[in-house]
């Protein structure tokens, strides 16, 4: 299960060099919830102007980072520079594909590669 569908309150905090996402996420304790975060840059990266998984340090290199609620979950938005130094158009990566919410606490999901789905999400 992807964190969106167990948390409130989703909204991203861009703090210096780094972005963060907080929620209130249910703890497993009923509709209680907790304050969570998660760090973004630590597994999102720039490859040449587009959001990778499993790079570093976006916040870098982005401007007008935004979190864009769509059908299919949170989407994280922003401008990025390519090598050349030009800003590629806005890109998105799904956050509901690669976070989790495990106990109250916002995880990563283990990267595996092109699989989708609830695959790499702990058990909740």
């Amino acid at each position: 299960m992807s964190f969106h569908e167990s948390c409130d309150l989703i909204r991203i905090e861009v703090r210096g060099d780094r972005t963060v996402l907080l929620a209130a996420a249910k703890n497993g304790d009923g509709d209680e919830t907790v304050p969570a975060e998660i760090v973004l840059d630590e597994q999102i990266g720039n490859g040449d102007g587009w959001f990778v998984r499993g790079g570093e340090n976006f916040t870098e290199t982005a401007h007008e980072i935004e979190l864009e609620f769509r059908e299919d979950g949170p989407w994280l938005t922003a401008f990025l520079t390519e090598v050349d130094g030009e800003d590629r158009e806005r890109q998105g990566i799904n956050l509901a594909d690669h976070i989790g919410n495990d106990g109250g606490r916002l995880v990563w999901a283990v990267h595996g590669g092109s699989g989708s789905g609830s695959g790499g999400f702990p058990s909740f």
